[in-house]
């Protein structure tokens, strides 16, 4: 039987609202997970235009699903007022109205009004809707493919771009370096470098060009003067020597090795979830009056403070969902630093915001913040309303000294184990 979708006529209606309401109607929907639909609506927001507020209606939505509506004939109808929506996210009802009109006419949601625009659900005893009225959730339902395959060449294509930026940012160093040391031979390099850097084409059109200006310079030097090619790009992998020492971030300060007993098995030893502001205590109280003159910190030092007691194993046992949201394993401090361009735009953070966080306290210790942020908004959407916001507070209590990035990711890490064993 083929279900009705009824949009009110006090709504204004858009293509994209007559679009979802043909997908709510669909009769063949396919049988999909509360868990697996909320992870891949929240790892398509970027490609669906959703952050922000949007992003939070989203998931408190998802949220008040149930997850016998997402199988079988099932309809995941959620009926929730704007005025409790609102009172969850802090907000205008008005906004709240935006953010569901959002949601619709990205093609993940449907309008399901009734004739007096009250939202309610009644069931039956077997739990079945036999009546509903509200948000409807459908059209996910029958776009799990394609949204699937959506996310894939996003995240494809992020791949390329960091790939391409590595390229450029590679191969400008090697261009700057042979004009510096053969500076006769390459009078208007520079320029072209400049000129490519202006060029209004995407990342990877870049970094061809770069290439060709550099493989052009290097071919119009005598033989006697191609430098040696120390990169390690095209090397074979090989297979590392085990260390069992946990890899210390870069610029860190010597600390004494944690063993995986005390990372892992003692929890006694450390507080709950939810504590990276609370300052760290100090023996010697004169390094709280250094916290005056944080504009003058060394970035390196700041890295350090912050990356001293935090490795690689404890991030990565910590941030089991950003990692899977990402499609990328925490294995070393390179991969994590590469993945903060996917984080931040995962959070809703502008590369202003990125580029600034980086600039204040290191790319490394940026990237654990950022990774700590979402892993934080991703488990307790209400309590992070604002990651965005959050990740900036964070960055200012590294600043002061107050930060304790350690206790707050062996919270996360402690709340995983706890609910594994359970």
């Amino acid at each position: 039987m083929t279900e009705a979708s009824a949009v009110a006529s006090f709504r204004r209606v858009t293509p994209g609202i007559v679009a979802s309401a043909r997908l709510a109607m669909a009769n063949d929907v396919p049988d999909t997970t509360k868990s697996e639909i909320a992870l891949l609506l929240k790892k398509a927001a970027p490609v669906l235009g959703i952050d922000g507020t949007t992003y939070h209606v989203m998931d408190i939505l998802l949220g008040l699903s149930r997850a016998d509506d997402w199988k079988g004939s099932g309809r995941p109808i959620v009926a929730i007022s704007n005025a409790k929506l609102a009172e969850y996210t802090m907000r205008s009802e008005r906004t709240v109205i935006r953010c569901i009109r959002r949601l619709v006419e990205a093609g993940i949601a449907a309008y399901r009004d009734s004739s007096t625009g009250r939202r309610f659900v009644y069931r039956n005893d077997q739990g079945e809707v036999v009546a509903g009225f509200g948000i409807d959730f459908t059209p996910a339902r029958v776009r799990v493919e394609e949204l699937t395959q959506a996310v894939t060449r996003y995240q494809q294509r992020l791949a390329i771009e960091l790939a391409a930026k590595r390229d450029i940012a590679r191969l400008s160093r090697a261009i700057e370096d042979m004009c510096v040391a053969f500076p006769d031979e390459t009078i208007d390099v520079r320029a072209e470098l400049a000129a490519i850097s202006l060029l209004k084409v995407d990342i990877v059109a870049r970094a061809k060009e770069t290439q060709l200006l550099h493989d052009r310079v290097v071919e119009s030097l005598p033989s006697e003067h191609i430098p040696f090619n120390m990169t390690s790009e095209g090397d074979i992998s090989v297979t590392p020597i085990i260390n069992t020492t946990l890899e210390s971030p870069p610029g860190s300060k010597k600390q004494k090795t944690r063993s995986n007993e005390r990372e892992h098995n003692s929890n006694n030893d450390r507080y709950a979830a939810d504590l990276a502001f609370e300052k760290k205590l100090s023996a010697n109280p004169a390094v709280e009056q250094e916290t005056f003159g944080v504009a003058q910190r060394d970035v390196d030092a700041v890295q350090g403070e912050i990356l001293g007691s935090v490795s690689v194993g404890l991030l990565q046992a910590a941030c089991p969902e950003a990692q899977a949201m990402i499609g990328t394993q925490f294995d070393s401090w390179a991969t994590l630093s590469r993945s903060g361009e996917v984080l931040r735009r995962m959070i809703g953070l502008s590369e202003a915001g990125w580029a600034d966080g980086k600039q204040k306290v290191g790319s490394y210790a940026a990237a654990a913040i950022l990774a700590t942020v979402l892993e934080k908004s991703i488990r307790d959407p209400e309590q992070i309303s604002k990651p965005g916001g959050y990740f900036r507070a964070m960055i200012d209590r590294a600043l002061e000294g107050k930060l304790n990035l350690e206790r707050s990711l062996f919270g996360l890490a402690d709340n995983r184990y706890g609910k594994t064993q359970k």
